[in-house]
Formats: structure tokens, sequence, C-alpha cells
């Protein structure tokens, strides 16, 4: 394959609206540098699902190093993480030039993230908890771990649950494109409560901990800091706000009844049609006849 101008290649292999759409780091940073890394791997033959499996590689390493509990362990697991954020575009980019994006390379990429929201937390408070023999921190990178997951695995337990359901209906339903919800371009709030919501939930995003952890080793390294005092603050306002956000979350997800209003605006029954819900089966009936009530059927 030949080698591609970078002009060339962002038409190519950039996400629709890759300019307008995503955090601000992705926008300016990630996308851009990951195009050139694109650029010059592409004549090498590399699949997309390979640079996913080596972006994981990285991620485990990251947090390996930092769970070694030293000024220069938390550097290196600070230039891997980048690279993993690195190659986490890649790969994206890789499946777009190549058309071969797949739903099993996107889960491949989703289970990457979700490790990766598991190791993190525990490698860097295994590495507090190893600075000083102080055990507990290990509690504290447990309960990060449960919030990341709580956090980042609702719309895929989700989803889960809507293919659950739609392999037990009988009939034809017809899918509404977008009517889940389509990305936006971020904007900063309007209003002291809605600023505050937003900087809680920037704190919970990967790209974001990862900065600040890049920051904060570099911090640790100008001042000699090595029992990482750093360190323990900003983990403990980011397991903080993870686990006040998870919570919130899991409790308006069940208030709100969030999976049932969405599987309706995705899913609805053809004209003069209604969905009956009869010995297991949800039903789709061409005739006038009791209608499907959302509220009523959660515990379904």
């Amino acid at each position: 394959m030949r080698r591609l101008e970078l002009s060339e290649l962002e038409a190519r292999c950039q996400k629709l609206g890759h300019r307008e759409l995503g955090t601000w780091m992705a926008r300016t940073v990630g996308r851009p540098m990951a195009l050139r890394v694109t650029q010059t791997i592409a004549p090498w033959g590399i699949s997309a699902n390979a640079v996913t499996l080596w972006a994981w590689a990285l991620a485990v390493a990251a947090a390996g190093s930092f769970a070694i509990g030293a000024t220069w362990s938390w550097i290196i697991g600070s230039v891997l993480w980048q690279l993993w954020y690195l190659l986490d575009h890649v790969d994206g980019q890789l499946a777009r030039l190549r058309r071969t994006e797949s739903l099993d390379g996107v889960a491949l990429d989703y289970l990457m993230h979700h490790t990766l929201h598991l190791l993190m937390p525990l490698g860097l408070c295994g590495g507090i908890a190893a600075c000083r023999l102080e055990p507990l921190w290990v509690y504290v990178g447990v309960a990060w771990s449960l919030a990341l997951l709580l956090l980042h695995l609702q719309a895929d337990v989700r989803y889960k649950a809507f293919i659950q359901r739609l392999k037990r209906v009988e009939g034809q339903l017809l899918v509404t494109g977008g009517a889940g919800g389509r990305p936006s371009a971020e904007s900063l709030p309007s209003g002291a409560v809605r600023r505050v919501r937003w900087l809680a939930a920037k704190l919970c995003e990967t790209h974001v901990q990862m900065n600040l952890i890049a920051v904060t080793s570099l911090a640790e390294l100008v001042v000699g800091d090595g029992g990482l005092m750093l360190a323990r603050v900003v983990v403990l306002i980011l397991a903080g706000t993870a686990s006040m956000r998870a919570a919130v979350a899991l409790y308006r997800m069940l208030g709100r009844q969030q999976a049932e209003r969405e599987y309706s605006a995705w899913y609805r029954p053809p004209a003069n049609s209604v969905v009956v819900y009869q010995e297991g089966w949800w039903r789709v009936h061409n005739m006038p006849g009791p209608h499907f009530d959302v509220g009523a059927s959660a515990s379904s």
C-alpha cells in the first residue's frame, strides 16, 4: 500500500465531524497525532484489531508501572498511558481506511476500555499502598474501579437488555435511527450547579484522569515527592468524584427507567399495531388491543 498524504488520510480515516465532536483533546491532539501514526504504519499491513491489542498491552503495562509505587515508575506509567491514548485513535482510523469496520472490532475496543477502567485505579492506588505499605489504599482503588465500571458500563448493559428483549419479540418492529441520541459538540453549560456537574463528569473521563496523573507524576519528580503525597490528594479527589457520580447515576437509572424509555424510542411497532406481553413473549399484533405500558413492564 502506498504512503498516503495527510489530506487524503484525513478524508478517508477521520470520523464524521471529527473537528466538532468529541473532547477537546481528541479533536485537537489525539486525532491529528494519530493520523500521522496511521500514515506511517498503514503500508505495513497491520490490522486495526492488532493495533487495539497493542494499545491494550500498553494500558496493562501502564497500570503495572503505577503499581510499583515509585516516582520513576509513575513517569513511565504516564508515558505508556499517553501512548495508549494515541493508539486508541489509530485503530479506528486504520479500520476506516481499509473499510474493515465491524461490530467485532468495536466490541474489542470496548473490552479494552472497560479493562482500563478496572486496572488503572487498582494500579494507581496499589502503587500508593506499596510506597509506604498502607494497604487501605487498595480499598480506595477497588471503590474507584467499581465506580468507573458502573458509570461506563451503563450503556453496555442497557443495550444488552435491549437484545434480550428483542430475542423474545414475535413479529417486526420499526427501528428509529438516532432515537437513542446522537453525538453532539462539547460545550460548557451555563449555571453554577450545571458546571459543577460538568466538572465532576470530566473528572471521570479517561483522558482527563490520564493528564492529571501525568502532571502529578512530573510534579512529584520536580519536587522530589518520593512519598507520592500529591498523588494521594489527586487520587482521593478522582476516586471520591467517581464514587459519588456512580451512586447518583444508578439512582437516576432506576428512578427514571432509562432503559425502558430508550428502548421505546429506538424500537416501535408499525402503524396500526401494538406490542402485547403474553406468556413470556412480546407479540406484535396488527389489530387494536391493550397497549404496552412502558412503566408497568419495567420489572418484567
